[in-house]
């Protein structure tokens, strides 16, 4: 195990001085949830818009098809707005396995449909127009495979929507690629195929994907540079004609089947960056961690490593990361607060040049297993994290929990919608 002793010690000082609590927030869950739905397998939120992946909900008698519901923000908090389900739809198509949102556009990942063989994978786009939200496209790899997993993840801006594939073998099995898409005459149109120059067998390049103005960043979760499964991340400019790679980011720490890269969050010239399963010394196995990169005239740079200040084995500290302004959150699905893996998210602000922990949030109603932090999203103050196991329509029906990080009175504490 790698040394920790250090930023243990220097995060369980500033533990001290913040505060734990359950911030302001909202329950939500769907009128017509059911028992295995996992609504909330994935979420995204836009200003006052959040979308939730429901992966296996059943559509009319077609299992596990899937669906996606959108909620907005009004006077009373956040209601249902509307129920997006692809057309046509497949049985296993587990269609929100994976989902991006923004502005009146919403991107919804189906990376078990057919298309191209089986598992090729698939992406539903959905646009906003007259306060209806309507199928607009089915996007498919143009050179997709059985097995590719296409839409595994998803990440958007209005110019560029980017797709994770990280089954495909380009060229080696499972190296994997991502596919960026440009917004034209009001379609996305394909532009490019990325892949890694030194990418390998199981790399599973494309398990994540982030954007932001001409930058992507692509997570191989399973690079083996470092150490076996150690994981490594890519980082791609746009020079206006063609995207370049610009880096390669590995932590300067990485060890055996860390992952780092299993999810990826960026903003401007800063990425934050998971390795959940990192081993710290003198906490213990997967105890997780998330890392710092700091673009400076085009060249990256780690610089920070975060630990969770009250961290333990297994807590998987880094299962999801976002960064909004000057706010980073990091779930820790395994955490135990509210019960064996429970969930946590810890909250990190960005103080002269450093993010230093400022506060760690449980859900009001936690239980054991809810695996509060599964996946999480934040837009300017409003935050959305799942917990896909939680029971309350059902056995791993699925939850999620909207957060006002600015203490906005109007959103309850305590409330709990459905909305029909």
């Amino acid at each position: 195990m790698k040394s920790g002793a250090l930023l243990k010690a220097l995060s369980c000082l500033t533990l001290l001085m913040a505060s734990h609590g359950e911030a302001n927030q909202q329950k939500l869950l769907p009128h017509d949830g059911k028992a295995e739905d996992s609504f909330g397998f994935s979420v995204a939120v836009d200003g006052t818009t959040a979308l939730v992946g429901a992966f296996k909900a059943d559509t009319k008698t077609i299992q596990n098809a899937g669906a996606a519901y959108v909620y907005a923000l009004g006077s009373n908090g956040w209601y249902q707005q509307a129920k997006l389900i692809a057309e046509p739809a497949f049985s296993e198509d587990t269609l929100g396995g994976n989902v991006a949102l923004k502005n009146n556009m919403a991107i919804l990942g189906v990376s078990r449909r057919d298309s191209r063989g089986k598992d090729s994978g698939a992406v539903v786009v959905f646009e906003k127009q007259a306060e209806a939200w309507t199928q607009k496209q089915i996007l498919t790899a143009i050179d997709g495979k059985a097995g590719d997993v296409f839409g595994q993840s998803i990440a958007l801006t209005e110019r560029f929507l980017v797709i994770g594939a990280p089954h495909s073998d380009a060229p080696h099995k499972d190296s994997g690629s991502a596919y960026v898409y440009t917004r034209e005459n009001g379609a996305w149109q394909y532009q490019a195929k990325l892949t890694a120059k030194d990418g390998a067998e199981d790399d599973l390049f494309g398990i994540s994907v982030a954007i932001d103005g001409n930058t992507i960043l692509v997570g191989a979760d399973l690079h083996d540079e470092i150490a076996q499964e150690a994981g490594a991340v890519y980082a791609y400019e746009f020079d206006g004609k063609q995207w370049q790679q610009q880096a390669k980011l590995m932590a300067k720490d990485g060890g055996h089947t860390d992952i780092f890269g299993v999810r990826v969050a960026l903003q401007g010239n800063t990425a934050l960056i998971s390795a959940r399963r990192d081993d710290i010394d003198g906490v213990g196995v997967d105890a997780g961690s998330a890392y710092i990169f700091e673009r400076t005239d085009g060249k990256w740079a780690q610089t920070q490593k975060l630990v969770a200040p009250d961290a333990h084995a297994d807590d998987r500290f880094a299962r999801g990361v976002t960064l909004s302004k000057d706010t980073a959150l990091i779930s820790a699905m395994h955490h135990d607060a509210n019960g064996s893996n429970a969930g946590a998210v810890y909250v990190y602000k960005k103080h002269l040049g450093q993010w230093h922990y400022t506060s760690k949030i449980v859900a009001k109603d936690g239980k054991a297993d809810d695996k509060f932090g599964w996946n999480l999203a934040l837009s300017n103050h409003h935050a959305i994290v799942a917990a896909p196991l939680r029971d309350d329509n059902g056995n791993s029906s699925g939850a999620v929990y909207m957060l006002d990080l600015a203490g906005n009175a109007a959103i309850a504490s305590n409330s709990s919608e459905k909305i029909k």
